[in-house]
């Protein structure tokens, strides 16, 4: 993760203007034991699969990968010059540990893990993004997943 003093200036002075949004709804809800939760994962790094439509910059959806989905085939859409891909090319489980968190499943540390796992496309806007967080929260909430792991990149 780049830090505000590593960044070009223009960077830095866009990142500094934006305003952080607030959650007057927001509501501390004391966690459930590990073994009781049933888990999805969210990153933001814009992952894609192979052959899909590009994700832009300030996209507003978000791409499902189901259990079918192999790794070779997650493609990162995510740019940025204080971004380092090197983990990724490597590994998509530092970036989407779908493999790690079904290994948890498989032990009885989580009682399950979600059979799809979602990507939206970081820095978007939180106001742009409402719409299909919402939808993916019903989504979740039908899948009953009681969990998410949000995975910021």
């Amino acid at each position: 993760m780049a830090r505000l003093n590593d960044m070009v200036e223009s960077q830095r002075s866009h990142i500094e203007s934006l305003s952080c949004p607030t959650f007057p709804q927001a509501v501390f809800s004391a966690p459930r034991p590990l073994s009781k939760c049933r888990v999805a994962l969210i990153s933001s790094a814009g992952l894609m699969r192979r052959n899909d439509e590009n994700v832009s910059g300030n996209s507003d959806d978000y791409r499902r990968f189901d259990k079918t989905c192999q790794n070779r085939d997650i493609l990162i859409n995510h740019l940025s010059i204080n971004f380092d891909r090197t983990a990724f090319a490597e590994d998509a489980n530092s970036v989407l540990p779908k493999d790690i968190l079904k290994s948890m499943a498989e032990d009885d540390t989580i009682e399950r893990a979600s059979d799809t796992h979602y990507s939206f496309m970081g820095a978007t806007a939180p106001e742009l993004l409402q719409k299909n967080a919402e939808r993916l929260a019903q989504e979740l909430t039908d899948l009953n997943i009681n969990t998410v792991c949000l995975l910021p990149v």
